[in-house]
């Protein structure tokens, strides 16, 4: 798969792009990028702030890749895309994480968001029943919501470097949770203890 870093001359091809990485100098988005009737893959960073409220294409798109540290708007629209199974989110602002009510919502088997300063997950994330991987790493959050034990798919969870000070005990109702790291956060030495004891997991 051919990967475009030009978006003019993507353009011109456009019929024949299944694979865009593009950097958004302005703080708008290029809607032009919507004009790729094929594209599966999308990388992204720069210096844009907000997604259109509506996204009109990619309706293809599998793969998302965003990093834009002055991001400043909500990310919900991308979850009314029908193929999306990948995103992945990176040093970009997101102190909440919006999900959709109500509608129908992409596949999303793995999400990740990293280093975004993200402070809590909404009880509405157990909408994504297809989860099985979530890449939470270097972010602000305390505790998890009970629809966490929803994802009947999550395999792999990273919760490192965040602010949790007691173990979130609930996710031991998740039955095939096999890969957990939960390291670099905020336990005291007796929570540590207790962990280990508990959940025969060694917390760094």
């Amino acid at each position: 798969m051919k990967l475009y870093k030009n978006l003019t001359r993507a353009l011109n091809e456009r019929e024949q792009v299944e694979s865009l990485k593009i950097t958004i100098s302005g703080q708008d988005f290029p809607e032009e990028i919507f004009n790729f009737p094929h594209l599966q893959e999308l990388y992204l960073d720069g210096n844009c702030k907000n997604f259109p409220a509506k996204i009109q294409g990619l309706q293809k798109l599998k793969v998302l890749s965003l990093r834009w540290n002055q991001f400043t708007g909500d990310i919900s629209p991308l979850f009314h895309l029908p193929k999306l199974e990948n995103i992945k989110i990176i040093e970009t602002p997101l102190k909440s994480l919006l999900l959709p009510i109500g509608h129908s919502v992409a596949p999303v088997k793995s999400l990740t968001i990293k280093n975004c300063g993200l402070k809590n997950l909404p009880e509405e994330i157990s909408i994504f029943s297809e989860l099985s991987e979530l890449y939470l790493s270097g972010n602000e959050l305390h505790a998890l919501p009970v629809g966490i034990v929803d994802l009947k798919k999550l395999k792999r969870m990273n919760l490192d470097q965040n602010h949790f000070s007691q173990f979130p005990d609930h996710i031991r109702k998740n039955a095939t949770l096999t890969h957990l790291s939960i390291d670099q956060n905020d336990f005291s030495d007796d929570e540590k203890d207790r962990i280990q004891r508990e959940f025969h997991l060694v917390v760094q």
